[in-house]
């Protein structure tokens, strides 16, 4: 392959790092367009440009400096999409529009008859009413900008409507709580030429919203396991989406629920760097720079963790081996809830 081509990122955190360290085995060179001048992709890309995603004029220098640009995360603003040539946007911006805004990817669920938990757009205090009356336990999400429980209120029909409900209308949806007996993702990719592959799937554990534990793969019976895929299949495919696609899902009693789409390498796929013959990094990188994919396979049982605040003061200074491989993401801040690294266990190895 070409070993010129240049991949603008946008968004510089670990995500985009590990999208760096990954490129800089199938030589690809890395652009990284990121606000925040200690990113942790700083120091694995070949360029780095730090400007707001609202400077006009570096989004244009940015996106006239690289043949293909990706993102590692969703949220990115509409203005800056505009200024972006389409055709060099992978995944499109399609796949951004339906899943920026957590009405929209309801919507998107709902046409392709794809089951998810029951909804309502919150609007007023009669769909309030309406939804804890039918729903009982639920959650209110903003439609916009929630990720690791942020934008989450839980209520219930105890819960008394207040002015902090009614902040949000127009801007949330309240969803029936669904009791689930544990949580699991597929991370799929897609190349430009419509082949899609799917990782094996992996279990999630977390703790106080946020991504805890990894298991994978995770053995599902048949059945299951391939009306996931197929889900996620249908996705991918319906939104022309190129490049890793993740699907959360909740696991039933008698079925299986979408909870949520990330249309980017995601947490819950770390594990594949160790597990995997291709990582999701990896893959993205080859599928939005035009490669034909092929289907990754397993190697190794993994059990990934998520290193959250201060955890990572006992990892530092250590040291990767046979048995656990350890990612620091290289922050200069330390806060709570903060995800600074992982560690990825090989619990056994398949080939």
């Amino acid at each position: 392959m070409n070993k010129e081509l240049s991949i603008g990122i946008l968004g510089g955190g670990q995500l985009g790092m590990m999208l760096c360290q990954a490129s800089k085995e199938i030589g690809i060179n890395t652009h990284i367009y990121c606000p925040d001048e200690d990113s942790p992709a700083k120091h694995y890309s070949n360029q780095f440009t730090c400007e707001d995603y609202l400077n006009e004029k570096e989004i244009i220098n940015f996106s006239n400096s690289v043949d293909i640009i990706t993102y590692e995360f969703e949220n990115i603003p509409k203005e800056t999409l505009e200024l972006i040539n389409d055709n060099k946007l992978r995944p499109g911006i399609k796949s951004l529009e339906h899943t920026q805004d957590r009405l929209i990817e309801r919507k998107l669920l709902e046409k392709l008859n794809i089951p998810y938990a029951p909804y309502k757009e919150l609007k007023n205090e009669e769909d309030f009413n309406y939804s804890i009356s039918n729903f009982g336990n639920a959650i209110i999400k903003t439609r916009r900008f929630g990720y690791d429980g942020k934008g989450q209120i839980s209520v219930n029909q105890k819960t008394n409507f207040d002015k902090n409900i009614s902040s949000l209308f127009n801007q949330s949806i309240i969803e029936k709580k669904i009791p689930f007996e544990f949580e699991f993702s597929q991370v799929s990719c897609r190349d430009v030429f419509g082949n899609v592959f799917h990782f094996p799937l992996a279990r999630n554990i977390h703790e106080n919203h946020i991504l805890k534990h990894t298991y994978a793969p995770l053995d599902l019976p048949n059945d299951l396991e391939e009306h996931a895929r197929e889900i996620t299949r249908k996705i991918i495919s319906n939104l022309d989406h190129v490049g890793v696609l993740t699907v959360e899902f909740f696991k039933t009693k008698e079925n299986i629920l979408v909870n949520e789409i990330a249309p980017r390498v995601h947490n819950s796929g770390h594990w594949t760097i160790e597990g995997c013959s291709s990582s999701q990094f990896k893959i993205h990188m080859q599928a939005v720079s035009g490669i034909k994919i092929t289907q990754p396979k397993l190697l190794n049982e993994c059990h990934m963790v998520n290193l959250i605040g201060s955890e990572i003061n006992d990892w530092i200074n250590k040291k990767s081996n046979s048995d656990v491989n350890i990612h620091l993401y290289h922050k200069n801040e330390i806060k709570n809830g903060r995800k600074m690294g992982h560690l990825t266990y090989i619990k056994d190895k398949k080939a």
